[in-house]
């Protein structure tokens, strides 16, 4: 399963310039950590990957197939969590789960033991019945990781997950999405400004004004942060 980015870029109103000529290869059945300091595009790629903006210029492959924002196609491989909440605070997690999945075109018989199986996958049978607005931010992340998993996606993006969280829900969620690599059988990307949610083994991509500055991997967190700082504050 391949996805590839090449020769991006995006112009705000034909002056900022926030992706230039970003090219890249995501790995299926894997972690990718996208890194960057404020400013460096990656809000702008997820815009961009999520059908939200027409980039500039540049293509976007998904499974073989061009990506196109007026074509739902492609973008049925991939499931989305974006960093500012988008789940309905006033409905019970199963109520805001069976709406996506119908949302999917997904058949009744079909999305309910698909239901069962994302709540204990994570751990959400005390509160899948309560409201969403009663639950704590580490139990909405949850919610709504599984909510973009419900039709099984080849694909999984996440702008910065772990924003508000405790320490605890923090690692808890690293261990879920790292877990989910392997069970769903995805390729996770997952922008974060947090190294040490990471694990040495996971494929890191840092970008700085709009480029991709590194793609590799890091035997420890010490030489990732070290590698980072220098990358960042040499461009």
């Amino acid at each position: 399963m391949k996805f590839s980015i090449k020769n991006l870029s995006h112009t705000y109103d034909g002056k900022v310039e926030a992706l230039k000529d970003l090219t890249l290869e995501l790995q299926s059945n894997s972690v990718t950590a996208l890194l960057g300091p404020n400013g460096a595009g990656k809000s702008t790629l997820f815009k961009v990957l999520a059908g939200l903006i027409q980039p500039t210029t540049g293509r976007i492959e998904i499974e073989g197939l061009v990506w196109d924002r007026y074509n739902a196609e492609p973008l049925s491989h991939i499931g989305f969590v974006f960093q500012d909440p988008t789940i309905d605070r006033m409905r019970s997690g199963r109520a805001n789960l069976t709406y996506a999945a119908r949302l999917q075109g997904l058949a009744k018989r079909h999305f309910q033991s698909r239901i069962d199986e994302l709540v204990d996958a994570f751990e959400m049978g005390e509160f899948v019945e309560r409201p969403v607005g009663s639950l704590s931010g580490g139990q909405r992340r949850r919610l709504e990781i599984a909510r973009a998993l419900i039709h099984r996606p080849s694909w999984l993006f996440l702008d910065e997950p772990s924003t508000g969280l405790d320490i605890d829900n923090r690692l808890r969620l690293s261990e879920h999405l790292h877990d989910l690599a392997e069970t769903e059988k995805c390729g996770v990307l997952w922008c974060t400004h947090i190294p040490d949610e990471l694990r040495p083994d996971d494929n890191v991509i840092i970008m700085n004004r709009g480029q991709q500055v590194f793609s590799g991997s890091f035997d420890s967190l010490d030489e990732l942060m070290a590698r980072y700082s220098d990358l960042v504050s040499t461009q």
